[in-house]
């Protein structure tokens, strides 16, 4: 960890002494937290994350304000922390935990319902049964493939 993400650390640890956990948690702080020190990681190589110092770096100076005062510093807060969120997972490689079990789960619900439909459709005497199996084994399958592609993402420890 570098000295500049030490010192905005330490800039919005001492701003948000007085803060509610809650407050932290809802916020996401320690979240931004961990990609400020991203930012400063990949910073030499990443012509993105060495714009957004910038942009943390005013955040980190209103983020007392951003936290327990709704209005514009509060919607750019949020605004930055997707934005980072988004970068660290496109060009970096970090995803949120069991991201790939929810998305893989889902196209697995899709392809799941499109091959019970086409099942019932071919052999009618059993439509809501077939539907059913297909259904379930599309979720079960894209499930455990997403799983399998969470574990591998928490062994490299990629996780956001």
């Amino acid at each position: 960890m570098g000295s500049w993400s030490s010192e905005i650390n330490r800039q919005i640890d001492e701003q948000l002494e007085s803060t509610r956990d809650k407050d932290i948690l809802f916020f996401r702080v320690k979240e931004f937290k961990r990609n400020i020190e991203r930012v400063d990681e990949f910073s030499l190589s990443c012509g993105a994350c060495k714009k957004e110092m910038i942009n943390i770096a005013e955040a980190a100076k209103n983020i007392e304000q951003a936290v327990n005062t709704p209005g514009k510093k509060r919607r750019e807060y949020d605004r930055l922390i997707d934005r980072l969120s988004k970068h660290m997972r496109k060009e970096h490689g970090f995803f949120a935990p069991y991201y790939f079990s929810y998305v893989y789960a889902l196209y697995g619900t899709v392809a799941g319902i499109v091959m019970g439909l086409i099942l019932s459709q071919l052999i009618p005497a059993y439509k809501i049964e077939f539907f059913a199996v297909g259904v379930s084994v599309g979720l079960v399958v894209s499930y455990f493939l997403g799983n399998r592609k969470d574990k591998d993402i928490r062994q490299e420890k990629k996780l956001m």
